[in-house]
């Protein structure tokens, strides 16, 4: 209960002036070229997470890590927007592909998010076997204003922060705007992977990006999303800051 409590002060506490931009990645090792290129910086910590701030690329910044889990993604994504009020979150790092045409060291941008781990299973009865390729989607359902469910599929990009990176160049050549979709599972049966691109559009996986999205998106906080297609920890940062020196 103390524990509950301290968070909900964390949450509710007042807001410190405006922050530019919100990173956020899975891993200590993405974390870290971008917080060694910090210009002024300190950490907080804020219940169990540590936040990293400083300048980066003439803009004021917040890292946190996310675990590449959906859970731990929301909890730090609501902590960060509600405590230092970024004007656009980045989520950067690597992913796996579903679309076949993409290839290791590619650069996928978000056009949208894509949350694809809610499903629907038919009825079927006693030793009536498993059929997750017949399973159906099963929207989200993120509030609208007076607490007004609206079922969604996926989650927008920010239109601007699109624009910007779709003229950057990723380890192998022009970024790739796709669909960016997340779930806390790691595919690798061929035909899966087909039927989660064929069912949700997706370009690639990963383990918080759609998560974050949805966050962002309640409370109302543009968002992009940067991948690596299997990229390194140090592909993902280099794309990271491109895009902030991009978009000065």
């Amino acid at each position: 209960m103390v524990r509950l409590l301290a968070l909900l002060l964390l949450l509710f506490a007042p807001l410190r002036a405006s922050t530019d931009v919100l990173l956020a990645a899975a891993d200590d090792a993405t974390l870290q070229p971008l917080i060694a290129r910090l210009a002024n910086p300190h950490t907080e910590t804020r219940a169990s997470w540590t936040f990293w701030l400083g300048t980066l690329g003439g803009k004021s910044v917040v890292l946190t890590r996310t675990e590449g889990d959906p859970l731990n993604a929301v909890a730090a994504a609501t902590l960060a927007i509600r405590r230092y009020a970024p004007k656009l979150v980045v989520s950067y790092g690597s992913a796996r592909a579903h679309d076949p045409a993409l290839q290791p060291g590619d650069a996928i941008v978000s056009e949208v998010f894509a949350a694809f781990d809610g499903m629907v299973s038919p009825v079927t009865s006693l030793d009536g076997g498993a059929h997750p390729l017949k399973w159906e989607r099963l929207p989200h359902a993120p509030i609208q204003g007076k607490e007004v469910e609206k079922y969604v599929l996926t989650f927008p990009a920010d239109a601007t922060a699109l624009a910007a990176a779709k003229k950057l160049s990723g380890p192998r050549g022009a970024v790739i705007p796709g669909t960016l979709g997340s779930a806390n599972q790691v595919n690798r049966e061929a035909d899966r992977i087909a039927w989660i691109r064929a069912t949700w559009g997706t370009s690639c996986e990963d383990g918080e990006s759609a998560h974050l999205a949805g966050a962002a998106q309640l409370l109302g906080v543009p968002i992009i999303g940067l991948r690596i297609i299997e990229g390194t920890p140090e592909q993902a940062a280099a794309l990271a800051l491109k895009f902030m020196e991009a978009s000065r």
